[in-house]
């Protein structure tokens, strides 16, 4: 996968007001705080409050985001930090992306926006045809959110259902999404 490719993305061009950027070393703070935040992190992995070892952690990844095989981002509306998402497990024709913590004290419509952003990327930057993920059973809304946008479930273990959202989806989603890309699109300055 091409990070250069990503660059030349909509979803990355910091002159609209939401947008993507490459996840940096001196984001680790505000990375620790987002996953630390006992009402963000109820359905994700646990991870270290360290600062330092976040950073180091982010490190290890910009290896991974160099030779294409991750790319973690932070999600900016108007140059300020409201969340990150990671897209990663890139296995034939599809794509994986999760990590997904956004502030409750965001801009309206940002969720969606976010997630319109991610598929934007893997299927019309990247090329996949489908996304695979999974979310924990007990992270209804998530769950719900998926189903709405177009999602298919492929399978539940104890902990998890696994979801498919082909490319075949995707005009749909962006057509419900409409409203969000209308007013996160906008340019500003």
């Amino acid at each position: 996968m091409s990070r250069s490719a990503l660059l030349n993305s909509p979803s990355m061009d910091d002159e609209f007001f939401t947008h993507v950027r490459f996840v940096e070393p001196e984001d680790a703070e505000f990375i620790c705080n987002l996953r630390s935040d006992q009402s963000l992190n109820k359905h994700i992995s646990k991870s270290d409050p360290d600062i330092n070892a976040q950073r180091a952690w982010i490190e290890k990844y910009k290896e991974r985001e160099a030779s294409g095989n991750e790319f973690y981002f932070v999600i900016q509306n108007q140059m300020k930090n409201y969340g990150v998402v990671r897209m990663y497990d890139f296995k034939g024709n599809s794509f994986s992306w999760g990590s997904w913590i956004i502030l409750p004290s965001r801009p309206s419509g940002l969720v969606t926006y976010s997630a319109v952003m991610v598929y934007e990327m893997g299927f019309e930057t990247l090329g996949f045809e489908q996304s695979h993920f999974d979310v924990r059973l007990s992270n209804k809304k998530v769950i719900d959110f998926h189903l709405r946008s177009g999602a298919q479930e492929t399978q539940r273990s104890d902990l998890d259902q696994y979801f498919i959202f082909p490319k075949s989806s995707w005009p749909k989603f962006r057509e419900l999404s409409a409203e969000q890309i209308k007013m996160h699109r906008l340019f500003h300055g």
